[in-house]
This record gives structure tokens, C-alpha cells and sequence, in this order.
């Protein structure tokens, strides 16, 4: 019973210590650093620089044009097609640490657990948004590990690992971030 009560403590410690705040009532596009919706920007990496070690993009290919990759040993994968040139990021919803993001009302399946980054804008939406997913794009199991300060780079996109977080920008200047504390839009 001892140990049932410092589970509890120790969990209710945890969600105080999380900064648990309301959704932020803007809707759920972001500004670049997402501060505003409750995100720390310490936890927002900045673009990749050039001193980063590189790895072999080919050792991450896994079928037709997508090369996916874990984030360390967390539960944020990647996928970069080149073919279609875009990079979704997602993520386990039970291991998200953020707020919840507003889910649009034309969303029917799950919202906030994936951000997808165009190599340009899209005629009808963001070049970097949130995405409505009824399930992964790609397999997490099947995903090699880019470790922690090690950049990917395949055709307009550049991706990086920054602790349990990673990092994607385009050629253009947008990126995404995704991690189990924080995620920006940088449109």
C-alpha cells in the first residue's frame, strides 16, 4: 500500500513539474517556437550546423523512397520520402509529454502526434503542419537509430537528433520539430 501511495505522489509531482496548462485557444498551427502554446523554447533545437557529424543516408532507406529513422532510444521516428519530397515525424501518443494540440473539427482520427514538412508550400495548406493520422506512415520497429547530434540529410531536407528530439528542415527555410516534450512549426 506504501509503495501504491509513492506512485501516486510521485506521479502527481511529475504532472505538477510538467507545467500541465491549457491548450492554447489559438488553434493548432503554431507560432515558430511554439512558446506560445506551452512549449519551452530551451527544448526547441535550432537548425543543424555545419560541425555535425553526417551519416550514410542509404543505411536508412527501408522501402521505395523513405528513409526512417528512430530518435535515439525515444519514441519519435522519421520518415523522409524523396520521391515525394516531404518528412513526416511522429510519435507515440502515450509517450507525449505536451499539452494536447487543438484537433481541428475535420479531424476523425488522431491529431498532434505528427508533423509532416513539405520541400515547398502546398497548394491548400502549411509547408509545416500537424497531420489528421488513423495510423503511423511508417513502421517505428522497422527504423534504425540516428543518434543523439548526428544529422541525416536526403535531397531538400536536413534532420537532426537533439537529445529525445529531432530536428528537419527544408531547403527553403521551414522545419518541424518533434519530441516527446515539445514540437514547433517554423513556417
Amino acid at each position: 500500500m506504501k509503495k501504491l501511495a509513492l506512485v501516486g505522489l510521485a506521479l502527481a509531482v511529475a504532472m505538477g513539474i510538467s507545467g500541465c496548462a491549457p491548450a492554447a485557444e489559438a488553434g493548432p498551427t503554431p507560432s515558430p517556437t511554439a512558446s506560445g502554446n506551452g512549449i519551452d523554447p530551451s527544448l526547441i533545437p535550432a537548425q543543424a550546423t555545419a560541425d555535425l557529424p553526417m551519416v550514410d543516408p542509404a543505411q536508412y532507406l527501408t522501402t521505395g523512397h523513405d528513409y526512417v529513422f528512430k530518435i535515439g532510444d525515444g519514441p519519435t521516428w522519421c520518415s523522409i520520402n524523396d520521391e515525394a519530397n516531404f518528412v513526416i515525424c511522429e510519435q507515440d501518443e502515450a509517450a507525449t509529454i505536451y499539452d494536447p494540440i487543438e484537433m481541428p473539427d475535420t479531424c476523425s482520427y488522431s491529431y498532434g502526434f505528427q508533423v509532416r514538412l513539405s520541400a515547398s508550400k502546398p497548394a491548400k495548406s502549411d509547408t509545416a503542419e500537424f497531420t489528421c493520422a488513423g495510423g503511423y506512415y511508417a513502421d517505428p520497429t522497422k527504423a534504425k537509430p540516428l543518434d543523439d547530434g548526428y544529422v541525416i540529410r536526403v535531397g531538400d531536407f536536413t534532420c537532426y537528433t537533439a537529445g529525445q528530439t529531432a530536428r528537419c528542415d527544408n531547403a527553403i527555410g521551414n522545419y518541424i520539430v518533434l519530441g516527446a516534450s515539445a514540437w514547433a512549426l517554423g513556417n
